[in-house]
């Protein structure tokens, strides 16, 4: 029997890495890792974590919910995902009397895409961007960028955004104007 599950869990991880865009990032996400660091300079950088999560590994991830009795909650906010990126990089030997910024053709190059700011904010040692693009009334996309003294972190979720909002704000017991303590 434990044989078994160990072949289906390496047959899902072989599956995985075959399927087109379930694990490594996209080339626009490495474009903005790269724009960001060599704005550093001679920073070092080491990757911590970087992983796309596309619909092949999300489908494949639902069924396993499901057949493990997840909570029907998660399983509504899976349902509503469609991509998942997320890098985390360490920095290394940055030039701490140079503010870090987030370069400005990052912000173009979104725009193009159909982000748009919503938060922008800019210390001396950090800067953090979020980014939405929206469908009509639909929020469709949400890319955020955080730029520290010694860490580098970026994620970008695409899906129906707008619907797990709306669930988180019904669990919360924030709906129609009504506030209660979180």
């Amino acid at each position: 029997m434990e044989r078994k599950y160990l072949s289906v869990v390496l047959l899902i991880c072989l599956t995985a890495c075959l399927l087109p865009g379930c694990v490594f990032i996209s080339r626009d996400f490495r474009f903005t890792k790269e724009l960001i660091i060599s704005e550093l300079g001679e920073a070092e950088v080491e990757t911590e974590f970087q992983l796309q999560v596309g619909s092949g590994l999300l489908s494949l991830g639902k069924f396993a919910a499901s057949v493990a009795d997840v909570d029907r909650n998660t399983m509504e906010y899976l349902r509503d995902i469609r991509n998942v990126q997320v890098g985390v990089y360490k920095l290394y030997d940055i030039d701490r009397n140079k503010p870090l910024k987030i370069p400005d053709r990052i912000a173009k190059n979104l725009a193009r895409k159909g982000y748009e700011p919503i938060i922008k904010t800019k210390e001396k040692n950090s800067a953090t961007w979020i980014f939405t693009k929206m469908r009509g009334k639909r929020l469709e996309s949400l890319y955020v960028i955080s730029l520290e003294q010694h860490e580098l972190v970026l994620v970008e979720v695409k899906g129906r955004l707008e619907r797990i909002l709306q669930k988180a704000i019904r669990e919360k017991g924030l709906e129609k104007g009504k506030f209660v303590n979180i």
